[in-house]
């Protein structure tokens, strides 16, 4: 019995730098091809879905601006090794239309292969319940900052709110500014508290939202 029978005629590469393809993937879409970025080439008839396989070696919008640039037609789906919600911020700023576990199972791939295909957008259910969850920004509070949040902060804690909202980790907030990762932390504390939001999360998507 078939899990899944693709509509429409989907072209599926696998992208990595320090693995083979994952089995589940193979199982899922055995047309799919393991290649390098600069092999990759776009059918414009069809649909082309880049599986990225992300690496620890460059920064996540570094390696995601890799592939737009190669082929900028492509949807992206990004596979992490170990998900965390601060990667699948990064993933998202930098427009991937999909975010999950390198090792995800078979039915969750194809899942997620067929919202990105019909030209929607994949979150996991981690940075869902905080998007839509508990961690929720109140409201009232949104509306005390929202257009007017940047004027709340100093040159260096919107410098770093900026940072924040591309996906930069604090070490590398700080190799940018030249600043120390105590001073980093200090200037997140501070802005987090000024625009009266819980975290990192929070404060990326209201910066990307203004």
């Amino acid at each position: 019995m078939k899990l899944f029978e693709q509509v429409s005629l989907t072209q599926h590469v696998f992208c990595s730098t320090s693995m083979e393809m994952p089995s589940s993937l193979k199982k899922a879409f055995p047309s799919v091809k393991a290649l390098p970025i600069s092999n990759v080439i776009v059918d414009e008839k069809n649909n082309t879905i880049v599986w990225l396989h992300l690496h620890a070696n460059q920064t996540i919008a570094a390696q995601l601006l890799e592939v737009k640039q190669k082929v900028h037609q492509a949807r992206i789906i990004a596979m992490s090794d170990m998900p965390n919600d601060l990667e699948a911020l990064a993933v998202f700023s930098m427009l991937a239309k999909a975010y999950c576990n390198t090792h995800a199972g078979v039915e969750v791939l194809m899942n997620i292969a067929s919202v990105v295909e019909q030209g929607g957008i994949w979150i996991g259910e981690s940075i869902m319940q905080k998007l839509l969850g508990q961690n929720e920004i109140e409201e009232q509070k949104l509306e005390k900052v929202l257009g007017t949040w940047s004027k709340l902060l100093t040159g260096r804690e919107l410098e770093v709110a900026k940072a924040i909202a591309v996906g930069l980790t604090n070490k590398e907030i700080a190799t940018q500014m030249h600043i120390t990762e105590r001073t980093v932390k200090a200037h997140v504390g501070a802005v987090l508290d000024k625009l009266q939001l819980k975290n990192r999360l929070q404060l990326a998507l209201l910066v990307k939202d203004s």
